[in-house]
């Protein structure tokens, strides 16, 4: 019996591929016609993703598309109004929440399936992509061609996400690219539950993560280095953090269950939002290229992220996610 295998199945109504370890007992599964959602990755038993209660939520509601799993991003978090400007063109997205823009639109539509396996040497992958200039309503407001594509990898009991970004378009585009992974914490246990970022200051923001200063260190993000127990963290609450060089492995310890999921974030991903939603026993651990609205901000560009993506350039990051005992 092989190790890895990689299938297209169908879960409750929707197209899934299953990505499987045996011998480790891991699996993960995707959904790529709501967003490329990866919504589930189990090993041992022990979940380390956070999914819906069933898979057919995603197309009940559609809020479920950036709730739950690890929702793709593109801008990261919101707009105010809507409207920024970036090298004298304005752009104004559509607003679906009041007053703002939230989390772009490719966490909920279709991507195309590129391809799907399984070997001993490359593990259980599958690749899915979205083009831009496929969906006229977002050329519309956002006329680049950018093309998404990412590929999923479960081996020898870890996951990784590798994400590529190419700019197939004459100009440059204003980039912002996150990720918004939800990570089921038990607090119900009533034991401690952990989270250690490798945090080296704080950007200061509102309950809708918009920035109202400049970073420094504070009280949070040096105890974030060490190690916050989540169970003093409150519901709607939200840090901006910025992480430090070198490396970037963040880690959630639940005591009670024995085991601590590891997340390392790509060093392309500067910023890290902490964020405890209201609707799910879960944090999440958002990597962003750049903090929450940043072109809209008066501060330095390098500072915030804020940046472009150039014709025919790419941009690549790989995030990996494990269990410890």
């Amino acid at each position: 019996m092989p190790t890895y295998s990689a299938a297209a199945e169908t879960e409750e109504g929707l197209h899934v591929i299953v990505l499987r370890d045996a011998e480790r007992d891991a699996h993960a599964a995707i959904v790529p016609e709501i967003g490329n959602n990866l919504f589930r990755f189990v090993v041992g038993g022990r979940p380390v993703i956070q999914s819906p209660e069933q898979t057919q939520d995603f197309k009940k509601d559609p809020s479920v598309a950036f709730r739950y799993g690890i929702p793709i991003l593109y801008p990261p978090n919101r707009i105010k109004n809507g409207t920024f400007s970036y090298q004298g063109r304005t752009y104004r997205l559509p607003l679906n929440e009041p007053g703002n823009h939230l989390h772009g639109e490719i966490s909920s539509k279709a991507w195309e399936v590129r391809d799907y396996g399984a070997s001993e040497k490359d593990g259980a992958y599958a690749t899915c992509r979205f083009r831009y200039a496929d969906h006229p309503e977002i050329m519309a407001y956002f006329p680049h061609a950018l093309l998404f594509e990412v590929t999923y990898r479960l081996y020898e009991g870890a996951l990784t996400m590798e994400s590529s970004i190419l700019n197939e378009g004459k100009e440059e585009a204003p980039f912002a690219y996150g990720l918004h992974p939800y990570f089921p914490i038990f607090a119900e246990d009533g034991d401690e539950v952990r989270l250690q970022v490798p945090a080296a200051r704080e950007w200061p923001v509102t309950s809708e993560a918009f920035v109202t200063g400049l970073p420094e260190a504070t009280s949070f993000s040096i105890r974030a280095a060490d190690g916050v127990d989540l169970r003093e963290y409150p519901v709607l609450g939200c840090n901006m953090l910025e992480m430090l060089d070198g490396d970037r492995t963040c880690r959630i310890a639940m005591k009670s269950r024995g085991y601590t999921i590891a997340y390392r974030v790509d060093p392309g991903f500067p910023f890290v939002l902490a964020f405890r939603p209201p609707w799910a026993s879960a944090f999440s651990l958002e990597p962003y290229t750049y903090v929450t609205d940043a072109f809209n901000l008066p501060y330095d560009r390098a500072l915030t992220g804020a940046k472009g993506i150039g014709p025919g350039e790419e941009f690549r990051f790989d995030n990996r996610l494990w269990i410890e005992d």
